[in-house]
């Protein structure tokens, strides 16, 4: 800009009266495509699309959903594809101060916090978020939405005030320093350096040190890795490749955000078995009808079942038995609408359809989901899981000294479909039944038998059979802590799970006790220290706390063991559809069908240094 032909003029008016009076105008989000945690997505922008139940939206500093509320923005509505409001803060200093900054133009950029309620991921790679709940506002420094913030439109920005020419004329540029400025080229003149408006006639040579091709050697390095885990991961959006390479995060950091994204997509239509029903179709689905269809070998009155399992088994490959039928993942683990609670669909769902899908009922009955297991479901054929193996080390040097390049070096853990199976047997009449208790009653069934199956193989696991996944027990470089012998634990022995798992640097937030019910209630029992009433463990049997951290109870682990350790560093990979296969003769003679329900999944755990295992305690 040709700063000669700037005009200015000086304008004195308060705006704060009006704002007090009738809120501070914000633009919370938009309709363009977006780049958020999990890649590109465009939410909606219709009043059919966003649910405003939470309205008023409380702003807060943060994302941090735990920090009090410093305002509301108020009179939501959508015009031209932008969801706007009017912010109002509070009286509390420390409201008062953040209103001061809007209004003085300091803060100008927000963003919205919100739940996906319904989306659909298009084939070019971006999610489109066609219902949503906004839930709460936070000012921030860099929006993912640009167009979001205070005073967005033209007519509604505060004063700008100019700083006149003189002022700036000769201030002195900042120079970079000379080995960022040599990793940009190899020579760079005295014009780079200079005051503004001076030319400089000197042409300066850089010399680009045995140090700094070290550095570069590193970062070009860390350049490989970033895109190592994107690939692994399933990361194509450049953007967020070159986030990584130039943000301060760790390469191990950045390996848990690929894994978050991972899973995160999963939860759509990456599994062939997903068909995109509507919530009313996958409500339909009835399991119970398409058991007692088998069994007839009419599935007249199942054919929504017939159809819909004929679709999955030729997107997958499959043939098919006359006594077997698949589970669409749209029932077993993407249902959007829960018909057992009024505010997200009860209300519009007719009593006689299912209130729970499978998967949620596999995942409350499972100890290592509850423990914070993560899950990778729609997974598809092979697949490998990135981790940092070693990392780089600093060592002081002198003056002429060289840095030396140390290399950062990732690993792999591969995860491939291992196969579990639940088995449970029924009346013919009960099947002849249909009704919404049934229909659970079935799930349940199937759900808890496949729960024990998959919590024995995430915690004990084995390495002398290869259909079966390794688990915690056998992953290499699990700690040891065993703890005196017999009933004679102690509170130390306790914490020693937690300085175990510390000294291989690997004692996080979610750090978790697990062992039998019969070791609980020995340490329910045991005072921390000598005439003290406070015992190791505090709390309820199955679920308590010992030694500061969460602390579980479970039949699914060996008695006299007890493991510990960073749940959510374990990952349950999901292949494919759930497999129903019924027997119509299982005790012929007393008319008793048998179910089995069969499920390709495996287990993998990022680090065992993050789990402490301990035996020999008795109950």
């Amino acid at each position: 800009m040709d700063r000669s032909n700037v005009q200015t003029r000086e304008l004195t008016f308060d705006i704060s009266e009006r704002a007090a009076d009738e809120g501070i105008p914000v633009v919370i989000s938009s309709n363009d495509v977006v780049e958020v945690m999990d890649g590109p997505e465009i939410l909606v922008h219709d009043e059919s699309a966003i649910d405003l139940r939470r309205a008023p939206l409380p702003i807060i500093a943060t994302h941090n959903s735990q920090q009090v509320n410093i305002g509301l923005v108020d009179g939501l509505r959508v015009e031209n594809g932008r969801l706007k409001g009017r912010a109002m803060f509070g009286k509390r200093p420390e409201a008062a101060g953040y209103r001061e900054d809007v209004l003085g133009g300091i803060i100008r950029s927000v963003s919205v916090g919100y739940a996906r309620i319904k989306a659909k991921l298009r084939s070019d790679g971006v999610l489109v978020t066609s219902r949503w709940m906004p839930s709460h506002v936070a000012m921030v420094a860099e929006p993912a939405d640009v167009n979001a913030g205070f005073f967005r439109h033209a007519s509604e920005l505060p004063a700008l005030e100019i700083e006149p020419e003189e002022k700036t004329a000769h201030r002195a540029a900042v120079s970079p320093p000379a080995a960022i400025a040599a990793y940009q080229e190899d020579t760079m003149s005295d014009s780079t350096n200079a005051a503004a408006g001076v030319t400089a006639e000197k042409q300066v040579d850089v010399q680009v040190t045995a140090d700094f091709d070290a550095v570069k050697r590193n970062v070009d390095d860390r350049a490989v890795k970033v895109r190592e885990i994107a690939n692994m991961c399933g990361v194509t959006d450049e953007q967020t490749i070159r986030h990584w390479m130039g943000s301060p995060k760790s390469i191990e950091d950045i390996s848990r955000e690929g894994i978050k994204i991972m899973s995160e997509r999963s939860k759509y239509t990456d599994s062939k078995s997903f068909l995109d029903l509507t919530p009313a179709e996958t409500k339909r689905f009835s399991i119970v009808k398409a058991i007692r269809a088998v069994v007839e070998q009419n599935w007249k009155e199942a054919g929504f079942e017939a159809e819909v399992s004929r679709t999955i088994a030729q997107r997958t490959g499959q043939n098919l038995h006359s006594t077997q039928f698949m589970i669409p993942a749209d029932v077993t683990y993407a249902r959007t609408l829960n018909v057992g609670t009024a505010s997200l669909g009860g209300n519009i769902v007719g009593t006689d359809l299912q209130s729970s899908s499978f998967i949620d009922l596999l995942r409350n009955r499972s100890v290592a989901y509850a423990a914070g297991a993560r899950s990778l479901s729609g997974l598809v054929g092979m697949v490998q899981i990135p981790r940092q193996a070693a990392a780089g080390a600093a060592a002081w040097i002198g003056e002429l000294g060289t840095a030396t390049n140390n290399t950062l070096t990732l690993s792999q853990i591969t995860m491939s479909p291992k196969h579990i199976a639940g088995f449970q047997q029924y009346s013919r009449q009960l099947m002849l039944q249909s009704t919404p208790d049934i229909e659970n009653l079935i799930q349940s069934d199937l759900a808890r038998v496949l729960a024990l199956g998959l919590d024995t193989a995430v915690l004990a696991g084995t390495s002398t059979d290869a259909s079966v996944p390794l688990g915690i027990r056998f992953t290499s470089g699990l700690g040891t802590a065993n703890p005196t012998a017999g009933t004679a634990v102690t509170y130390g022995d306790m914490i020693k799970y937690q300085s175990t798992v510390a000294a291989a640097n690997a004692l996080f937030e979610n750090f978790t006790y697990v062992c039998h019910p019969a070791i609980a209630a020995v340490l329910m029992g045991k005072p921390r220290f000598t005439n003290s009433d406070t015992p190791i463990w505090e709390g309820g049997l199955l679920d308590g706390r010992m030694v500061g951290q969460r602390a579980m109870s479970s039949v699914q682990i060996t008695s006299g063991t007890v493991l510990a350790g960073d749940f959510s560093q374990v990952l349950i990979g999901e292949w494919g559809s759930l497999a129903v296969e019924v027997n119509p003769t299982q005790v012929f003679q007393a008319g008793i069908v048998g179910v089995r329900a069969m499920w390709s999944v495996d287990v993998a755990v990022r680090y065992g240094s993050a789990f402490a295992f301990g035996t020999g305690i008795t109950g």
